[in-house]
């Protein structure tokens, strides 16, 4: 019967953690946003002389993009690694002081693989979205400012 009732209580539990999930994917598309925003206007000499060269904006944008995916995937996979292996440890540690000595976890490989997956592609297109600046601005005008 407790089984049941813990079983219970974690599906009742899944869609209210799957919002605070999707509000931390937005959450994590506006901070990507944000610091790409101020890293390109920092950096906008660079992406003059890039677009000088001859380097396309669909370049200069896809390179960012790119780095930001590699950079958020290596971040996940170690957040995944983290979060399913030693944070459990942490929490039977904390909690044992409570009498708690074993903390039933479900880990639902296709919820965490399909919100990694979302996250990923928050960051990306929070980096795409961020460098738009590039596009519209001539080679002459980003090397002056």
């Amino acid at each position: 019967m407790l089984d049941s009732v813990y079983a219970e209580a974690a599906n009742i539990l899944i869609y209210p953690m799957s919002l605070i999930g999707l509000l931390f994917i937005i959450v994590t598309f506006i901070i990507i946003f944000s610091i790409c925003r101020i890293n390109i206007r920092r950096e906008s000499r660079t992406y003059g002389i890039y677009k000088s060269l001859g380097m396309t904006s669909r370049q200069i944008r896809l390179s960012l993009t790119m780095g930001m995916f590699i950079l958020s995937s290596v971040g996940a996979i170690l957040g995944i690694f983290f979060g399913v292996y030693l944070l459990p440890l942490l929490l039977e540690m904390v909690l044992s002081g409570y009498g708690i000595v074993q903390l039933p976890l479900i880990l639902h490989w296709g919820g965490m693989v399909l919100f990694t997956c979302l996250s990923i592609i928050a960051a990306s297109l929070g980096s795409w979205f961020s460098s738009r600046i590039i596009r519209e601005a001539s080679p002459r005008i980003l090397v002056i400012e």
